[in-house]
């Protein structure tokens, strides 16, 4: 991301925008992140202690409870009375009503009341057939409808240790007056020979047990109880009593004798804090939606991010202003570069400030002037060099062409027809007008084959039947122009080189069209080629070029590459016993105007 804002084609005035974005807004965005994440951990970990202080008391609260049943199942398990009636014959059944009568009126109803603050039920099975139900008088459930429940063999195990279990025998629910109820169950023992007499199970219900910590819920919080087993023997819900908190993928969470521990239920982040009771091995639960904790914090969150708004929108205008202003000598030397890489070379900065940006512009003006200069310079040079070419080309043709020439139609004088000498005059009088009197640069592609026409006429009159020439030129290119002398210099080194060279009479062929919006010429010789010297693999052309035959096309390269660009130029696609072929390619204009657009 950092790179895609400070790309190289961003603008300065962006850069520097983002910059100060990123210095005011993104420290402090930082910044306000953290205290509110840390503020948002302390009020969780404080809110936490405060849960498990509270837990802490219900804890001891509930063990309070389980000690004090614990004294009263031992008042029965020591009373004399109680294991008198558990030792009488069971066919005696009006010694055992009369016994009963006397236990439930001293000893039931009178303990029962001796631990105001606690609700609980006595329920004694005897193996001699006795039966007793605090304030229950209904039919007699048995103890053998008890064998078969698993925590009775727990407490056969225990051999008269107290067990604790939730709702152990649901048709007992009668004695309690309530389907939900936690159980403090012990054998009764004989202390003389350690017999068993029978089974003590001291009951509280489920409403008894909710009464503990229902003052300390919040109008939010859910709280619940639920024993060694994973079950619900406790809640606010109570839709949840009996059911296995096993299954919940957090219970594994319970580690440990309290703590607490944030997880999503049903969707919605909550404050789970749990407290084990020791004595039962109970665990209590609170469950506080953290949306209730938090309700300040995010308060305080949606207030920071309206004040990073505020901040963001007041530092784009401050930032964009100081930008702005910044960039403005900037993006005018921008300008006036752009203009400058146009051609515009008059262009200069008015830039008059005198930090690093005028420096710059004064440089900016001194280099351009100094270019432009140096432009004139070359221009001049430039102009010198082409009229110095074709004063070295037109020299070709002078005394040397001119010797050969006179001395040919001396000898033409005696063996060939006035006719014929006649045209050989006229085209050496065409030719020498053409390129000594005619001082333009560019000439239309129809004048410059007339020219080679001329040329040509007079090299066959020498030759005599040893050279043919022949031209095929499409008549659509005649008006297009191009270099003056481009042609003949390729001809002569294919008559000289290729031509003379060569038994036997050759021939030359000069074809000219037009392709893909370029002028093609080829000509073609079928002499004796050019004697080529290796340039480690250059191409044909430049192994060409650098044979010593190669300096009229050397001349030819230089001139077409400097008025049309190095794109253009010849091309020698063939060079051997068989001859030589070269082809040429300029682009297409009548106008000079039109190649200074290209």
């Amino acid at each position: 991301m950092f790179n895609w804002l400070f790309i190289k084609r961003s603008s300065v005035q962006h850069k520097m925008l983002i910059s100060f974005l990123a210095l005011v807004v993104l420290p402090l965005g930082v910044f306000s992140y953290f205290s509110l994440t840390i503020t948002r951990n302390t009020i969780e970990e404080q809110a936490g202690a405060a849960k498990l202080k509270s837990l802490g008391l219900i804890s001891e609260k509930l063990g309070i409870m389980a000690s004090d049943l614990n004294a009263i199942s031992t008042i029965y398990f020591s009373n004399e009375e109680l294991r008198s009636l558990l030792q009488s014959p069971a066919g005696d059944r009006a010694y055992q009503e009369r016994l009963q009568q006397q236990f439930l009126t001293k000893l039931i109803v009178t303990y029962r009341y001796a631990y105001t603050w606690l609700e609980y039920y006595t329920s004694i099975f005897g193996f001699n057939g006795v039966e007793l139900h605090t304030f229950y008088n209904g039919p007699k459930f048995g103890i053998g409808s008890l064998r078969n429940y698993p925590w009775f063999q727990q407490v056969e195990q225990q051999n008269g240790g107290i067990i604790w279990d939730s709702n152990p025998a649901p048709t007992l629910a009668a004695t309690v007056n309530e389907e939900h109820y936690v159980s403090a169950i012990r054998l009764l023992k004989d202390f003389e020979n350690n017999s068993t007499l029978g089974l003590l199970m001291i009951n509280v219900g489920e409403s008894f047990l909710y009464k503990q910590y229902a003052a300390a819920a919040t109008a939010d919080e859910q709280m619940l109880i639920f024993d060694n087993k994973g079950i619900v023997i406790s809640a606010a819900d109570k839709s949840k009593l009996g059911s296995p908190i096993r299954n919940d993928s957090y219970f594994s969470n319970f580690a440990g004798i309290a703590g607490h521990f944030n997880v999503k239920i049903a969707g919605k982040p909550m404050l789970v804090t749990y407290h084990k009771v020791e004595s039962t091995d109970w665990t209590i639960v609170s469950y506080t939606p953290l949306d209730t904790l938090l309700q300040n914090v995010n308060k305080s969150k949606w207030l920071t991010l309206i004040v990073l708004a505020v901040l963001l929108l007041l530092s784009v205008l401050v930032s964009y202003v100081i930008a702005s202003r910044l960039s403005v000598p900037i993006r005018r030397l921008y300008t006036s570069m752009k203009r400058v890489e146009m051609g515009d070379l008059s262009e200069r900065s008015e830039i008059q400030s005198k930090d690093e940006i005028g420096e710059l512009a004064n440089k900016f003006n001194s280099m351009v002037g100094r270019i432009e200069e140096l432009r004139d310079q070359v221009i001049v040079e430039q102009d010198l060099k082409r009229k110095t070419e074709m004063q070295n080309l037109q020299s070709q043709i002078n005394t040397h062409f001119l010797y050969n020439t006179l001395a040919s139609i001396r000898s033409m004088l005696v063996t060939e027809p006035i006719e014929k000498i006649d045209h050989v005059i006229v085209s050496m009088v065409k030719l020498l007008r053409k390129t000594l009197s005619d001082e333009r640069e560019y000439i239309t592609i129809a004048e410059e084959i007339d020219n080679l026409h001329n040329y040509v006429n007079i090299q066959m009159a020498r030759q005599y039947d040893k050279l043919q020439v022949f031209f095929h030129i499409d008549e659509q290119i005649g008006a297009y122009r191009t270099l003056k002398l481009l042609l003949q210099p390729i001809v002569e080194n294919a008559i000289f080189h290729g031509i003379e060279p060569k038994e036997g009479p050759g021939e030359i062929r000069v074809q000219g069209w037009m392709e893909n919006e370029e002028i093609k010429l080829l000509i073609s010789d079928n002499g004796v080629g050019i004697a080529l010297v290796s340039t480690d693999g250059g191409s044909l052309t430049d192994t060409v070029l650098q044979t010593a035959g190669g300096m009229g096309l050397r001349n030819v390269q230089s001139r077409m590459r400097t008025h049309f660009g190095t794109n253009y130029g010849l091309e020698v696609i063939q060079s051997n016993e068989q001859g030589t072929s070269i082809l040429l390619s300029w682009p297409v204009f009548i106008r000079i105007e039109e190649l200074k657009q290209r």
